[in-house]
């Protein structure tokens, strides 16, 4: 890629490279608080909110300064705590997951089953965990959505081998909102987990049949033991023990498609790719944190912004030691020749569309 010297344009990508250096400094704070049960505590909560008449966020962020031992003399600290983690962070009525029709229809005691088991987790009082999907700003900022009770809040976890592998907490009700209230039809399912999602389709009128695809035939067993058996709707379920990008190859029509094969975006974004490829025009695709794909895309393709305004060499693209390295070195043999020369075309080559079709 050749940058060309327009001050406008230089200074636009500089600007691009320092929110994207924004956006990764703000990941790691949230990925230090999320899950850290030390930091705040229900007891100190009540009494500090009465003594100082504030609210429960209020609290929790003066014990992220505290945490953080940020220094409000600095302004940019300032400007950075006030515009980007008090607006991302926000407290949840416990009631609306607790009469989520999933959480009351679907009762399941802690059981083993050879390497799983199904258990009752919770979140800790005011403990921070992940809410909405990202969005992104018109500049680009990535703005974060966690949120906190303020009592314990149980949910239904499988574990594999003493690891979480999958969960049922307010993060995957509101992510799979969307694609729940847009199901209609036939629906194929990529990936079961506990079955949350083919769930609450089955719920609906407008949907006829659920296909679900999942590979691991434990998973298949423990979900037709012990939780199938408590669908209202069970008659429109469909299991299929395959592999996915197999099955994805079938000629069969579907309406929907609603996919869910991964734990996080940066784990997910190989399958991701590789799912969109083999998408059918007459089916209407959903995929779980579709937009933190996005955003993790554009974070590479800046970052190799970043690493040719500094003149890196061709060499620099020519191994990868993770995915993301191979995004970005997809990114480099797909613009190699291209010649920039204005904002606007930055601003086309920074579109979803392009960031995705570059790589499929």
């Amino acid at each position: 890629m050749v940058i060309k010297n327009n001050k406008s344009l230089i200074d636009s990508i500089e600007s691009l490279i320092e929110t994207n250096n924004l956006n990764m400094s703000l990941s790691d704070m949230f990925s230090e608080l999320v899950g850290n049960q030390g930091i705040a505590n229900k007891k100190e909560a009540e009494l500090i909110t009465k003594r100082f008449n504030i609210s429960e966020k209020d609290y929790l962020l003066n014990k992220y300064k505290e945490y953080f031992d940020i220094d409000f003399d600095d302004e940019d600290n300032s400007y950075i705590f006030d515009n980007f983690i008090d607006p991302s962070i926000q407290s949840s009525d416990i009631n609306k997951y607790l009469n989520n029709p999933y959480y009351k229809n679907i009762k399941i005691e802690n059981v083993k089953f050879k390497d799983y088991e199904i258990i009752t987790d919770h979140y800790e009082e005011y403990e921070l965990f992940p809410y909405l999907d990202i969005k992104v700003d018109k500049n680009y900022v990535e703005l974060n959505s966690f949120s906190f009770f303020n009592q314990k809040f149980p949910f239904i976890a499988i574990n594999h081998k003493g690891v979480t592998w999958m969960s049922i907490t307010p993060n995957e009700i509101e992510t799979m909102e969307k694609a729940v209230k847009a199901a209609y039809g036939d629906v194929v399912v990529y990936g079961l987990g506990l079955g949350y999602y083919p769930y609450m389709i089955s719920l609906k009128e407008i949907v006829n049949e659920i296909v679900i695809v999942e590979k691991d035939k434990d998973i298949i067993e423990l979900f037709k033991k012990y939780i199938l058996p408590q669908f209202k709707h069970k008659e429109k379920i469909t299991i299929i023990n395959a592999d996915a990008f197999e099955y994805m190859q079938e000629t069969r029509y579907f309406d929907c498609a609603f996919v869910d094969l991964w734990h996080d975006p940066l784990d997910g974004i190989e399958l991701y790719l590789k799912t969109k490829k083999t998408e059918k025009e007459e089916t209407q695709y959903f995929y779980w944190l579709e937009s933190s794909f996005y955003a993790l895309l554009r974070r590479c393709f800046i970052s190799l912004l970043e690493e040719q305004l500094s003149n890196a060499p061709e060499s620099a693209y020519q191994k990868s030691k993770c995915f993301t390295d191979t995004i970005i070195n997809t990114y480099y043999k797909k613009t190699k020749n291209l010649v920039l020369d204005d904002e606007q075309q930055l601003q086309d080559l920074l579109r979803d569309s392009n960031l995705l079709n570059m790589l499929i």
